[in-house]
């Protein structure tokens, strides 16, 4: 397998973090300006960054990568291409730091001592001063720096209300009346109570019944006209004549 890093993606990523300090954004032909790559390998050597280390978009050109560009790098990018330190590098550049000063040093106990630094942070104690370092430098190389806490709003202190005055005891309700249920029967079912006869409602009283030895005429008495005088088969009297015939009844 070809090692393609050191050849062909860390040049492009330098040369991508170095142009975006100049533009809001970087295309294929830019980058193959700067790294003397053809076209085409600029675009697969940001394929293969994309999307750990660079944001890389594609228009629309038919397959042609000249417009293609990098929007952005991550943290990381930056770090790898050493425009942001790493703690190990971080260490080694103190490590080198110290060792110039100890060769430029006249008095001969401080030269001493600055070698024995050197040694100590560069060799004996590295793991220990790459941790240091590590916590030393997190919020520096992180992402998002930690925002400041925001003070804590002033609340002003509340007036407290007068306590509600005790409400009386309320009157004891009377007892409801108790209604006795019979018990029900085993099965649900509750025997039906025996009829009682109704007694029938009395006759009314028959009208009394006629006497037949009493008589009682059905129509207005016929008032008996007693004729005085002679008797009719006599002939007519003599004399002035009477009242003519009664009309039958």
């Amino acid at each position: 397998m070809h090692d393609t890093w050191a050849a062909r993606e860390l040049p492009v990523l330098d040369a991508t973090v170095s142009l975006l300090e100049e533009s809001y954004m970087v295309t294929v032909s830019d980058i193959a300006a700067r790294t003397e790559l053809e076209p085409a390998a600029v675009a697969r050597a940001l394929e293969a960054l994309d999307p750990d280390y660079v944001d890389f978009r594609k228009t629309t050109t038919g397959g042609d990568p000249t417009f293609w560009y990098v929007l952005k790098v991550t943290p990381q990018a930056r770090r790898v291409v050493g425009q942001w330190p790493t703690a190990d590098s971080f260490v080694t550049r103190l490590a080198e730091e110290l060792s110039a000063a100890a060769s430029q040093e006249d008095d001969a106990e401080r030269k001493g001592l600055l070698s024995y630094a050197a040694r100590l942070v560069g060799d004996t104690l590295r793991e220990a001063a790459v941790r240091a370092a590590g916590q030393v430098l997190a919020p520096a190389i992180g992402s998002v720096p930690p925002a400041s806490p925001a003070p804590a709003a002033v609340v002003p202190p509340m007036s407290v209300a007068a306590p509600a005055p005790a409400m009386a005891a309320p009157a004891p309700l009377r007892p409801l009346p108790v209604t006795i249920v019979p018990d029900e029967p085993a099965g649900g079912q509750r025997e039906a109570a025996p009829l009682e006869a109704v007694p029938a409602d009395p006759a009314p009283p028959e009208p009394d019944t006629l006497d037949s030895s009493r008589t009682t005429p059905s129509w207005p008495p016929v008032l008996a006209v007693v004729r005085s005088g002679p008797d009719p088969a006599a002939g007519p009297p003599s004399g002035p004549a009477g009242p003519g015939p009664l009309p039958s009844a």
